[in-house]
This record gives structure tokens, C-alpha cells and sequence, in this order.
């Protein structure tokens, strides 16, 4: 502190602890003390080549090569604190001048902002919560508007933590060890000629005990660009007697191939081993998922999400249409063969679309043969109405997780380790909206639900 404020930085230059027959003593020195030092390369036995390091501030001149410098200048400053045979410390004041100006700001030098030590857990515990390093920055500087650390300070602060954290374990090595430390059920395949694992499935304990409850409807996604490896993120989600959306499970994926799909939904299926099975599993049309679902889950239905359907046909056939402005007409006609309440009701309509459209170039047999020949009953209402859906026939539950952890993560370049954190955070709070709702609906008796009726059910039924 007597360094500081005096606008001179002060560092450990030697420390021993002490030991048997021997005490404790500290060198304190300027942090500009002593003179550059390359780091040295052994060359042959007994032989030393210097070569010089790149220090933190480096630039190119006009020819491109790296010009380099150092902060060391010599200073004498050098204070002495040893211990005594009574455990008691001694300072002795070797040199008490500096050879160099005070600084004018502490700003930007390292050892000056080594105080973020005494705050390492706030930043550890902030980077979990993927707070981005300026707003651990900001936050630090409003507990101390003394500090004088940089972003370069918090920067090292959290890739010191990490790096211990892991241990020297690989990214997905560490993946797998915080899991099993956190108890999240998890499965791997490694590829056995490369011992690379090709695919990882896990689950949060409160995810599977709600999947063990609500199996009725289960709906999945692929999401892209959520992690540095660039593999696909399998997300599989439930719904609540509450209506409330719960994760089942995340998998990471080699490629979206039917066998990495069909050893994920095995895993899924481990998970309801010996509780009811899903009723209904929503989709994208993935041909290789569609297949994979029909192999793991034979007595389950299958429905494909309306939304992308829409999306998928707009596309597609609005260039059939060229300079015809009857597209928009077009796309009326198709929603309501979509949403025919009767198989009756939808034969009429497809007539009717296929006599106002036919003449467009391609289009009823684009229609015929990638929709209605081979999966009209899984998005046309005459089919679906007869399963027990709840009312869901997209995937936008799933969609909608995908965006919440896209905001969360930031960006497309996150490692598994910062995935996870921000995953499990939330899922915390997921688990708790899901907790509360179960005691709301327990607790608030609707009106319609007052009469004598249902007596027996009120405080038992959500």
C-alpha cells in the first residue's frame, strides 16, 4: 500500500518460508528491478543459446520484424524482512531509492493490479455465470474505485482459473469430470481407432425425475455454432402438467447421421426404463431422426413440426411461382389442407388446391411427393387431432431453449466447460419456475373448478 501510494509498484522479489534450522524471509523489490533476461535453449550437452522472449507489448517496423522491450531498468530498491528467533519480523531498508520517476497512473501495470488474488472467487464464480469481463470488470471496480486493473488483468485472472480448474485435463476430459462431479447422468462413444469421443448424452437428476412424470410429449432440435468443435447440440424437451417446457437431455453430435441419432434416443429411452414411454416425439422433417425414432420408439407417435413444414414449402415454392402473384393465395390454401379437421374435409381441399394451381410448373407434385404421399399424418389435423398432443405440433418450445442459450452463451465459440456453466445455470432456474408452478396450481383453486365436484381433487391435482 506505501508503494502505491507513492506511485511506485512493489513486488516479491524472493520469499522462503522457513523450515528446520532455518527462518523465514522475504526480499521486496521494485518491479522494475533487476535487468531483461531471454529465455535460454539448451544446445548440446553444457551449451546455452540465448534467445530473446516476447514481451506483452510488441510491435513490427517497416520491415516486419517484431520490436520488443522491457520495463526492467535496474532499480537498487530493495527492503529485507527477515524472522527472528522469536517469531518475531524484522525490516531492514537495503535501498531506499528508486533510479526511475514515480509512474503517473498504476493503470496497466500487472503487479499493481495483482489485487484481483483477493478477489479470484467473485471472478470465478462470476465467470461461471458467464458474466462477460467487462461487466466483472465494472462490478470489481464498484466494490474498490481504488483498483487499478485492466480487462488484460481479468483476462488472466479467469484463464488461471480454468487452466487450474482443469487440471491438464483435455476440453472434453474436464466436460466429463464436472459431470460426474455434479452427479448429471452422462454416456460417451469414442471413436476406437482414434479414442476420440464421437458423442456425449446427459441429463440433470431433476431433468430425468421430470421426464419420469410428464413422457406424453416430448419434442427435440438440433442447434448449430453453440460451441468451438462446431458439433451439432441434440436438445430434447418436456412439457409440464403447468405448461411449462423442461430440458430432458443435451447430446453432442459427430454428425447428424441415423446411427449417432439412434445411440441418443436409446439413451433416452435407459432414462424411462421401466416408466411410461412418450406418446408423442416432435420433429423436424430429419429423415435420418424420423427413421432412428421409428427404430427406438416403435409404439410412439410421430409428429412433424408445422412450422418448419410452412417454412420449408414457402421456400421452396415461391420461386415456382416466378412474376404469378397468386402465391399468397397459394399459401392460404395450403394452411387450410394442413389444418382439415377431417380426413373428408382434406381430400376436398387438396382438389380444390390442385384445380386452382395446377398449372404452376412442379408444384402439386412437389407437394404429392415430399408431404402428402408419405406424411400426411404427421402435421395434417385430420391425423394429429387424434393423438393426445396438447396442443403441440411445432417445435418451437425447442427453438425457444435453443435462443435463450444462444443470449446466454454470447457467442459461437464457447468450450464445453463454459457450455456446461451456463447450461446448469439454466436449468437452475428452470427447476425452480417449474417448483413454484407445481405449488401455485396445488394452491389456487380456479374458479371453475369450486364446485362441490371436485372436492376430493382440490390440493391433489395440479
Amino acid at each position: 500500500m506505501i508503494g502505491r501510494e507513492n506511485m511506485f509498484v512493489l513486488v516479491t522479489k524472493h520469499s522462503d518460508a522457513g523450515g528446520i534450522k532455518r527462518r523465514g524471509r522475504v526480499k521486496i523489490a521494485c518491479e522494475r528491478s533487476g535487468t531483461y533476461r531471454g529465455m535460454s535453449q539448451r544446445v548440446g550437452k553444457g551449451k546455452e543459446e540465448k534467445i530473446a522472449s516476447k514481451p506483452r507489448n510488441e510491435e513490427e517496423d517497416e520491415t516486419g520484424r517484431t520490436q520488443t522491450g522491457t520495463k526492467k531498468c535496474g532499480c537498487p530498491f530493495l527492503i529485507n524482512v527477515k524472522e527472528n528467533a522469536d517469531s518475531l519480523w524484522y525490516i531492514t531498508v537495503i535501498c531506499e531509492r528508486h533510479n526511475h520517476e514515480p509512474a503517473k497512473h498504476l493503470d496497466g501495470h500487472s503487479f499493481a493490479g495483482d489485487w484481483i488474488r483477493r478477489s479470484r472467487e467473485v471472478v470465478v464464480q462470476m465467470t461461471k455465470g458467464n458474466v462477460k469481463p467487462r461487466d466483472i470488470l465494472n462490478t470489481l471496480k464498484q466494490r474498490d474505485v481504488s483498483n487499478v486493473s485492466t480487462m488484460m488483468t481479468i483476462y488472466n485472472a479467469r484463464q488461471k482459473a480454468r487452466k487450474e480448474d482443469a487440471g491438464g485435463r483435455t476440453q472434453m476430459q474436464q466436460l466429463l469430470h464436472i459431470l460426474e462431479k455434479n452427479k448429471w447422468l452422462s454416456w460417451h462413444k469414442k471413436d476406437p481407432d482414434t479414442n476420440v469421443v464421437t458423442e456425449l448424452f446427459w441429463s440433470h437428476p431433476d431433468s430425468i425425475k421430470l421426464v419420469r412424470c410428464f413422457p406424453s410429449v416430448i419434442l427435440m432440435d438440433c442447434t448449430y455454432k453453440r460451441n468451438m468443435y462446431r458439433m451439432p447440440l441434440l436438445e430434447i424437451v418436456g412439457i409440464t402438467s403447468t405448461h411449462l417446457t423442461f430440458s430432458v437431455g443435451f447430446a453432442f453430435l459427430s454428425s447428424e447421421s441415423h446411427e449417432y441419432y439412434v445411440w441418443t434416443l436409446e439413451k433416452l429411452r435407459s432414462i424411462l426404463d421401466g416408466w411410461p414411454k412418450p406418446d408423442v416425439l416432435v420433429t423436424d422433417r430429419d429423415l435420418a431422426l424420423i427413421s432412428a425414432i421409428e427404430e427406438v420408439f416403435p409404439a410412439s407417435s410421430h409428429l412433424l413440426c408445422s412450422w418448419h413444414i410452412n417454412k420449408v414449402v414457402l421456400s421452396k415454392t415461391k420461386k415456382m411461382f416466378g412474376e404469378d402473384d397468386g402465391f399468397a393465395r397459394f399459401m392460404g390454401s395450403w394452411t387450410s389442407v394442413m389444418y382439415a379437421n377431417s380426413e373428408a374435409l382434406f381430400e376436398v381441399r387438396v382438389n380444390d388446391l390442385r384445380c386452382e394451381f395446377g398449372h404452376v410448373k412442379g408444384l402439386t407434385e412437389y407437394l404429392d411427393n415430399t408431404w402428402l404421399k408419405n406424411y400426411k399424418e404427421k402435421f395434417v389435423s385430420a391425423w394429429t387431432n387424434r393423438l393426445m398432443h396438447f396442443g403441440e405440433t411445432t417445435t418451437q418450445r425447442v427453438e425457444s431453449a435453443h435462443s435463450t442459450l444462444k443470449v446466454h452463451l454470447g457467442n459461437s465459440k464457447a468450450n464445453f466447460e463454459t457450455l456446461w456453466h451456463v447450461v446448469d445455470g439454466l436449468l437452475r432456474i428452470q427447476h425452480n419456475n417449474i417448483k413454484a408452478s407445481f405449488e401455485l396450481s396445488l394452491n389456487v383453486v380456479q374458479h371453475e373448478y369450486v364446485d362441490e365436484l371436485y372436492r376430493r381433487l382440490r390440493g391433489y391435482v395440479s
